[in-house]
């Protein structure tokens, strides 16, 4: 069986309230694709965090990619996920929306540290990737799997780093003429 079809079969059509108690007020987080709130399981009062993404095709590819990393001890895990429909105090009416529940971090973001720091030195990166409290990956938006065939540079920009920016800054200068192609490619 695919790992398509595995995923599909795993995103649960149930309403998440008749399992989760969930505080839309109480915001853990904004990523790109959309907001992470907190959430309770009913049964045994665990919390969770619940990433709510619109449910288009480029979102399940992004839990279908978790997925398949998600028994990494560097990745969020996720629990389980939903697909259903919810509206928002700002929307005229409800919006599909895959619900993911994931593992709950108390350690608050990496990018909110890094920028309480007007520098922010590699020795610095070093410590707060050596604390007590693990980093872990959870977004999996801007993922590809790569194949020998990625061309376009994929990162988020927050956490890009300077070499990326400058290998495309090159690509471009290279396209437009500016400066002569190399005829190995630039890494």
């Amino acid at each position: 069986m695919s790992e398509d079809s595995d995923m599909e079969k795993a995103i649960k059509e149930t309403s998440i309230l008749e399992e989760y108690s969930i505080n839309w007020t109480q915001k853990l987080g904004a990523g790109i694709s959309g907001p992470v709130r907190v959430c309770v399981k009913k049964s045994t009062q665990e919390r969770f965090a619940l990433k709510i993404l619109l449910d288009r095709p480029k979102a399940r590819n992004e839990v279908r990619l978790h997925m398949m990393c998600a028994t990494h001890p560097n990745i969020v895990q996720i629990i389980e996920v939903f697909a259903n429909s919810v509206q928002f105090p700002h929307e005229s009416s409800p919006r599909a929306r895959l619900l993911i529940v994931m593992e709950m971090m108390e350690g608050g973001e990496l990018f909110h540290r890094i920028s309480q720091h007007r520098h922010f030195t590699e020795k610095q990166a070093s410590q707060v990737t050596k604390q007590d409290a693990p980093v872990k990956l959870c977004d999996f938006g801007f993922a590809k799997v790569d194949q020998g065939d990625l061309m376009t540079p994929q990162f988020t920009p927050y956490y890009v780093a300077p070499q990326v920016l400058e290998a495309q800054r090159r690509h471009q200068k290279e396209k437009s003429g500016i400066i002569p192609t190399s005829p190995t490619p630039y890494t």
